[in-house]
């Protein structure tokens, strides 16, 4: 089950994912060839591909491996970014599945496209809800699927471990200097680096001030186990995730536990705020509470569902919606990778291999990675 001595199963709420833990414990070494700040996707996918390129970073996680964004997503793999597949990576949801069948990661990869749902009558099929007043209709069908997001970031974990990898929990970055070198310090010390990959996503701004990006919580529910005849009358027997691609704004799920999840809902603050916003505030509270409602309000079948869990994940924006991956303008060792406005699941691993692909190949990063657009 998911470890609730994290900060965010404390405050955020409990997700339906079994993740575990994985097996690290290792000391923060006083220098390293490459550190990396955040244990999620992006951290874990950078670290992975850096081993397999015979360099042996160090991954610093403020938490838990997983604990942050990473596994608190409700787990839609949607190929690209928010704004459509973009320049080296237009192919994320492929790169995914050949990581996780060459790793073995059992994480329930599904891979059979997404439904792009829309507020209107008239779409083939039509969905069986009333959303809001208004009728659902599926009006697209596009690459993609869900994942345990838990399972692929540890597995992604492990395997980069297997490879020569360091990976260091509980180790919060409190400041970054890159004046004549650079050096990550932490509470217990600081570790010299020839390298530094930030991928903290909503809490980049606290460590690279030249970032700029909205940080938020996004908030999901999942409900009691469903038999198949209730998935059929809500049109869902087919295990096809889906999402709106108008206002308001749904997503949803089946896990592999026949829950469905239902996510909608942002409450924005600064990232350092973030981690104060939880189960006993009362926007918190409302936000869940306003979601819930919703998903009740969807069919008659859901009027009385048992939700099973509630949870937010902490997610980041830039103003054009595009993520960042670029070298930070006054330290070019500096890589810092994030803000995929909820896209990340895919989108993140190809990112960790491209930042990996910097260090090691000094590959260019793309021009829509930059920081200011």
């Amino acid at each position: 089950m998911t470890d609730t001595r994290t900060i965010g199963a404390r405050v955020w709420g409990t997700t339906p994912w079994h993740g575990g833990r994985i097996r690290a414990g290792n000391s923060i070494p006083s220098r390293a060839d490459v550190v990396i700040v955040g244990g999620g996707l992006t951290g874990c996918s950078a670290a992975y591909h850096l081993s397999r390129l015979g360099i042996r970073p160090v991954l610093l996680e403020a938490d838990l491996v997983a604990s942050g964004a990473s596994g608190r997503t409700g787990g839609m793999v949607l190929e690209g970014s928010a704004v459509g597949p973009l320049d080296r990576a237009d192919a994320c949801v492929p790169g995914l599945a050949s990581l996780v069948e060459r790793e073995r990661i059992e994480c329930e990869l599904r891979l059979p496209g997404c439904w792009e749902i829309e507020h209107r009558d008239g779409g083939a099929p039509t969905l069986p809800w009333i959303d809001e007043g208004k009728p659902v209709s599926v009006t697209g069908h596009v690459p993609g699927g869900t994942v345990e997001p838990s399972r692929l970031t540890l597995g992604i974990a492990h395997a980069a471990l297997r490879a020569g990898a360091v990976i260091c929990e509980r180790a919060r970055v409190t400041h970054i200097d890159c004046r004549d070198h650079l050096m990550v310090e932490f509470a217990d010390g600081q570790i010299r680096t020839d390298w530094l990959i930030v991928a903290a996503n909503a809490w980049i701004p606290s460590l690279v001030h030249e970032v700029h990006t909205a940080s938020s919580l996004t908030f999901a529910c999942a409900t009691e186990m469903l038999n198949e005849e209730v998935l059929e009358v809500l049109g869902l027997r087919e295990g096809i995730p889906f999402y709106t691609v108008d206002l308001p704004y749904l997503w949803g799920r089946i896990t592999g536990e026949e829950r469905v999840i239902f996510g909608s809902g942002l409450l924005f603050d600064s990232s350092g705020r973030l981690e104060e916003i939880g189960l006993k505030t009362q926007s918190f509270a409302r936000a869940i509470d306003t979601l819930t409602r919703r998903v009740r309000g969807l069919h008659p079948a859901l009027a009385n569902i048992v939700f099973s869990h509630a949870w937010a994940g902490p997610i980041a924006f830039t103003e054009d919606h595009k993520p960042i991956l670029a070298r930070a303008p006054n330290q070019r060792r500096m890589l810092v990778a994030g803000a995929y406005s909820g896209h990340g699941v895919a989108m993140s691993v190809r990112a960790g291999e491209m930042l990996a692909l910097a260090v090691a190949k000094n590959d260019a990063l793309p021009e829509w990675g930059a920081f200011s657009r």
